[in-house]
């Protein structure tokens, strides 16, 4: 038995190679990245591989992490051609690895997770990336949800209501920060609360799309969207506004702490891509400012969520600092409250 399998029960082992073509002793390997869903590539002897998404041990989140809802998207969403990886098998039985967990095939390309990363590709590529990550997340929001049998199971047109007060609810819950961050959560959540907009188009929401959840070609085109562990259905226009707080533009400060990647040259200004977006979608491009703010909000809780779990122990193996985040929360819930 590899050390990789060993992370394992011999039942777990046996039913992946069941419901895969992997065969014989498997090499498996924690992924880089995971600050919430774990992901490991499995490989075996033969050079065949697949992917393994599980909760994180000891989250302090559970309903963001539902293997269930990750497998219905993918399965749901493989059919049609938009870009995902295609899922091979759910297992809802815990006791083989004490949590349910999920295979699908490997979506081969790059990753590209800080300014190293970038760097290796040229700079006329650069200028590509973000336009084809727009386009993407304007295909998936053209998809009707219902006809690739993907009902809301709430009702949509209450989605930004229900995110505030679903993650206002997990930031009270946490113990290691201070009260007055609580209240700061709150407060901004508040006033986000009072500027709400109606939402008057429905569509799939990813939730977290950003550069480091998409797989890529040296080319700079979409291989394979990932992480669809809070999708839902509700405002599409969430995506565009979070894909703008995690686009760093150049002379953006503290955002290095997520991804730095997009502020090296080349890349497409944030502002492009919000007016690219509003092209290919038909709407303002002044909408999305609101979204922006709300999605530097819900990623301070987010990371509010992740160092709480790392300072109870339980980051899953992943070995990533997370000691900038507290400077980043800030940073996050100040643009929160900016006007553009």
């Amino acid at each position: 038995m590899t050390d990789g399998e060993r992370q394992f029960s011999p039942e777990a082992l046996e039913w992946i190679r069941s419901v895969s073509d992997l065969t014989g002793s498997l090499r498996i390997d924690l992924c880089p990245g995971g600050r919430s869903n774990l992901t490991y590539r499995i490989q075996d002897v033969t050079g065949r591989s697949a992917i393994l998404r599980r909760p994180p041990s000891g989250t302090v989140l559970p309903t963001a992490h539902d293997m269930g809802r990750e497998f219905r998207f993918l399965s749901a969403l493989s059919p049609t051609g938009f870009p995902v990886p295609r899922p091979l098998a759910i297992c809802y039985d815990s006791t083989l690895i004490g949590t349910p967990f999920y295979l699908m095939e490997e979506a081969k390309g790059l990753i590209l997770r800080d300014r190293d990363q970038a760097t290796t590709l040229a700079t006329t590529t650069h200028a590509l990336i973000g336009p084809n990550l727009v386009a993407t997340l304007a295909e998936l929001h053209s998809l009707d949800p219902n006809a690739i049998n993907l009902q809301a199971k709430t009702d949509p047109r209450s989605y930004l209501p229900r995110q505030l007060d679903r993650w206002l609810g997990q930031v009270s819950r946490v113990r290691s920060f201070k009260a007055e961050l609580t209240d700061t959560v709150t407060a901004v959540g508040q006033q986000l609360r009072a500027e709400m907009p109606v939402t008057d188009t429905i569509g799939i929401v990813h939730g977290d799309y950003r550069l480091d959840n998409v797989v890529l070609t040296n080319e700079g085109t979409v291989v394979a969207v990932l992480d669809w562990e809070i999708a839902s259905i509700g405002d599409p226009l969430a995506d565009i506004g979070m894909l703008g707080v995690y686009w760093a533009d150049a002379g953006d400060d503290q955002m290095d702490g997520v991804n730095g990647a997009t502020k090296i040259e080349g890349f497409t200004a944030r502002l492009e891509l919000y007016k690219l977006y509003a092209e290919l979608r038909q709407i303002d491009p002044e909408r999305i400012y609101y979204y922006e703010r709300f999605g530097s909000w819900k990623l301070a809780c987010i990371l509010i969520g992740v160092v709480e779990r790392y300072r109870n122990g339980a980051s899953g193996g992943d070995q990533s600092s997370v000691e900038n985040y507290p400077l980043l929360i800030a940073a996050l819930l100040e643009s929160a409250t900016r006007s553009p």
